[in-house]
């Protein structure tokens, strides 16, 4: 369909169908899971080493004060010299299940909790779909509902990757991790720090999925690519970019609270501000994207082709 159709059609129908064909059809609620689930699961795989790395980032302290920080090479380095090339793939089953579990839930109730937030808006406004800002305000909305939902349930599974990762962890299984904290902390301890994933988790679907649906479909406007790779790769490279912005400043606190075992999101929050400033919550930023920007195209472009297989809608 061409931009010139698009014009002359209500924004939000417009738009949906200049990349849907007569064949595809909308994905089930099982199928959301199961395609986002493998699209999410894939990417953590290949980018598993970036995730260690932003978590030592993270967890540095300075021994002496003004003491520059080793950064993210160096972190890379230092991991593989005192721990080997395995070092970079330390909690990777849990990270993995988590993957499919959480961003099987993640982003595959985004497209569900965006319709019903549809529907409702529709009804309210005499059948006016959303457009400009509202439009990415009710998508946004959309990923706090699925995000904060997703990491609700799989908090467990972060807080035991995130153990698994820091530095000095000894080597041990999944179910290892699970029993030392249940036998500490008892099942709650299992969700500490739950509060502070979920809202990184929201932070993360909104700011990842309403980039990537906006901007996919003005880079389709203003290049006439269609939905194509090319159009996949320009969307999801700057999907990652605002992503790993908004959500570092909480993964780091949540990261802190991980391994701490004990504190709340303000307490936290205050003792990073206090010990390293405003740029302390930016600790771990460049390997936060180093992981973030590649897993966010790898997963849109998973979701994206496995959907073009299947006969399914794009995103």
């Amino acid at each position: 369909m061409s931009v010139e159709v698009l014009a002359s059609s209500s924004p939000h129908k417009g738009v949906k169908s200049s990349y849907r064909n007569e064949s595809q059809r909308k994905a089930k609620l099982w199928q959301e899971l199961i395609i986002s689930g493998i699209s999410v699961g894939g990417a953590t795989t290949c980018t598993n080493p970036f995730d260690v790395v932003k978590t030592r980032l993270q967890l540095q302290s300075r021994k002496t004060p003004g003491a520059p920080l080793p950064g993210l090479f160096q972190t890379a380095a230092n991991i593989v010299r005192d721990e080997g090339v395995i070092g970079l793939w330390k909690g990777l089953p849990p990270a993995v299940s988590r993957g499919f579990l959480y961003g099987g839930m993640r982003l595959g109730l985004y497209g569900p909790s965006k319709d019903v937030l549809l529907v409702g808006v529709e009804t309210v406004s005499g059948g006016r779909s959303p457009q400009g800002l509202a439009d990415f305000v009710l998508k946004a909305t959309a990923g706090i509902i699925s995000g904060g939902v997703a990491a609700g349930l799989t908090s467990p599974t972060e807080l035991v990757k995130t153990r698994m990762q820091a530095k000095g962890s000894h080597p041990q299984g999944t179910w290892d991790v699970v029993r030392q904290v249940v036998k500490v902390s008892g099942v709650k301890g299992l969700w500490r720090g739950a509060v502070p994933s979920m809202t990184r988790a929201a932070l993360l679907t909104a700011s990842q999925v309403a980039t990537y649906d906006t901007v996919k479909r003005e880079v389709m406007r203003q290049t006439g690519w269609g939905d194509c790779l090319s159009t996949y790769l320009a969307a999801s490279s700057l999907t990652g970019l605002v992503t790993t912005t908004v959500t570092n400043p909480v993964d780091v606190v949540k990261t802190k609270m991980f391994i701490a075992g004990g504190g709340n999101q303000r307490a936290v929050a205050l003792e990073i501000l206090r010990n390293d400033g405003a740029r302390g919550f930016f600790k771990g930023w460049s390997a936060n994207y180093a992981r973030l920007g590649p897993q966010t195209v790898i997963t849109f472009l998973i979701s994206e082709l496995l959907r073009q297989q299947l006969g399914l809608d794009g995103l």
